[in-house]
């Protein structure tokens, strides 16, 4: 039987706790933080972040950027004035506005003159936003708007669902796995798939069993590979119009 290029084995990613000297640095800004709002509180989330990763147990730089929202969790979780905001949306309902920023964001992102990512382009970004949008013909907004209503009624393009996919995806896992355990005593062990925006499919498992409740994690105790692994390889594959894959090498 023919076999399909190998998909992608996505890891999951540890999320690391808060040491003393984290905390000591976020202490020292909680304050700060709660007497301002919107884009001053990004700023102090920033000046946070640089500040507290130079304390973080570890220098790897995917881990010491997730790192900020723990930081952004933590200071949720001190202010008592009122309830922490909800950091996972799950109902998105797109705007027009919106679907402008995503058709234009390379043309957006040129405007800032700065490196993606970067603080600098935070800082720009809306600015930017209004000068390329100001610039945009009338038609090209009322498209955005039939084109609204097509992504709220159907679906959103798939390289947009690959970035929300990549980009949101195993937060909002672990929100839901913490939540059903706090609400109903629930254990979850998701195995998922998607496609990337090259078309790539993409494989990932997710387990968060030991952060409450003194559980064990799946992943560690149980042969998840040998025993799902193949046949959830084969069955997304089937549905993501791939040929059936026969072998296959996971790494992690």
């Amino acid at each position: 039987m023919a076999q399909s290029e190998s998909p992608v084995i996505v890891p999951q990613q540890t999320k690391l706790p808060l040491i003393k000297l984290e905390i000591a640095v976020l202490k020292t800004h909680l304050e700060d933080w709660r007497t301002v709002k919107g884009k001053q509180r990004q700023n102090v989330l920033n000046a946070i972040h640089r500040e507290a990763c130079l304390h973080a147990p570890t220098w790897d730089k995917a881990m010491l950027k997730s790192q900020k929202k723990t930081y952004k969790e933590w200071l949720y979780n001190q202010c008592r004035r009122k309830a922490p905001k909800l950091l996972i949306k799950y109902g998105k309902k797109w705007t027009a506005h919106q679907v402008l920023i995503e058709q234009n964001k390379a043309q957006i992102q040129e405007e800032t003159g700065e490196t993606p990512g970067s603080e600098g382009m935070i800082v720009k970004w809306l600015e930017a936003t209004k000068t390329v949008l100001a610039s945009l013909a009338a038609e090209e907004k009322e498209e955005a708007r039939v084109i609204t209503e097509k992504w709220n009624n159907k679906a959103a393009p798939p390289d947009i669902q690959a970035n929300i996919a990549e980009t949101k995806g195993a937060d909002r896992i672990e929100h839901f796995a913490t939540e059903m355990f706090k609400q109903a005593g629930m254990r979850i062990f998701v195995m998922l798939a998607w496609q990337n925006w090259e078309g790539k499919l993409m494989l990932g498992v997710h387990n968060f069993n030991e952060q409450f409740g003194g559980g064990e994690s799946f992943l560690k105790t149980r042969d998840w590979e040998g025993n799902f692994m193949p046949d959830w390889w084969q069955y997304t594959g089937e549905q993501f119009s791939e040929m059936p894959i026969q072998e296959h090498e996971v790494a992690f």
